[in-house]
């Protein structure tokens, strides 16, 4: 199946490596739970038979040892296995509950322990403020519409809500913006959807609408994608062009194509493959590229590349993740007699 062959070669017994030198993994640098998160999600929403089997147990084990008592998950491990990163720990908690609810798609043996582990985690998400922790939680538990899952995605839902009515017209966004901008739009579009929550969805499109006029430029074969660099870019400021990340690249896709916008998602793909500001190609048999620079491309092929290239791919081919209708989660709410 197309990728595992670049996952393999990141992947040693105890999980994907974080960062590699051109193509060589800098095996020093360690692991991250984002990064494992990231390839547990593209491996369980692989077809079945197209997974490799001894991939999905090392991410999901990976995963399971990161997990705290309070079911929060630690970002950081050495490479001889010292826990870092004992701090901030939302986002990757995030990005954790995101592949664990994907994983539910898998047989049993990998499915139980997953589901362990979310369950873990969900009191930990009751005191989230992070905008993109509580984005990638969201679209997790959009997966799974069914007590306690629901319960706990509606006050992720509502807190990501509340963060997009208190942004300034002129800035309908929460705050600066750094990376994965897209996200928390995607999630908060979704959650109107999947509750009924029309000023949920009216915000969330209004949002969408300020970031395509930052992340597309017209050229001279037409629109290409062209994010914010990872200076960032606040309120008032200029937009920074360099460096542009992959990440950025995938979270349009998605949230293009979840929108019903297919030809914006594209273009966003392309950017992989030279439709960008410099007309570079960020893709070759050795993997995805780190980013785009001022000098070209940075020929560093780490994980967090490799990943947004994969699932960038995966949402084109199959579709984004979770499939939110309107009103299941609401509806399911009714069914068990809950509140309207």
């Amino acid at each position: 199946m197309f990728g595992l062959g670049w996952l393999r070669a990141l992947t040693d017994a105890r999980g994907l490596l974080e960062h590699a030198h051109h193509g060589v993994p800098r095996l020093g640098e360690g692991y991250t739970t984002d990064d494992n998160a990231r390839a547990l999600l593209y491996l369980s929403l692989l077809p079945e038979g197209a997974r490799d089997e001894r991939l999905v147990r090392t991410y999901l084990a990976f995963l399971l040892h990161m997990q705290k008592e309070d079911g929060r998950f630690r970002n950081g491990l050495t490479l001889d296995g010292r826990f870092e990163d004992e701090g901030e720990a939302e986002d990757p908690t995030g990005r954790a509950v995101l592949a664990l609810a994907a994983a539910q798609r898998l047989s049993p043996p990998y499915a139980g322990p997953a589901r362990e582990a979310l369950l873990r985690a969900l009191p930990a998400l009751e005191g989230f403020t992070s905008l993109r922790g509580r984005a990638y939680a969201l679209l997790g538990l959009l997966a799974l519409p069914k007590e306690p899952f629901l319960e706990a995605a509606e006050a992720l839902g509502e807190g990501l809500l509340r963060a997009f009515r208190e942004a300034e017209p002129t800035w309908p966004y929460p705050g600066p913006l750094t990376y994965a901008n897209h996200r928390p739009v995607e999630a908060l579009y979704a959650y109107g959807l999947a509750f009924r929550r029309q000023e949920a969805v009216a915000l969330a499109r209004r949002a969408l609408a300020f970031l395509k006029e930052r992340y597309f430029t017209p050229g001279e074969e037409g629109l290409f994608f062209d994010p914010v660099g990872n200076r960032f870019m606040a309120r008032g400021r200029d937009k920074p062009l360099f460096d542009q990340q992959p990440i950025e690249a995938k979270c349009a896709l998605l949230a293009h194509l979840r929108f019903g916008e297919r030809v914006l998602a594209e273009v966003a793909f392309l950017w992989f493959h030279g439709r960008n500001r410099l007309r570079a190609p960020l893709v070759d048999a050795f993997g995805p590229m780190d980013g785009l620079t001022p000098h070209g491309p940075n020929q560093n092929r780490g994980a967090e590349a490799l990943l947004a290239y994969l699932l960038a791919w995966q949402a084109l081919v199959q579709g984004v993740f979770p499939q939110v209708e309107e009103g299941v989660a609401l509806g399911r709410v009714f069914a068990l007699g809950g509140r309207p």
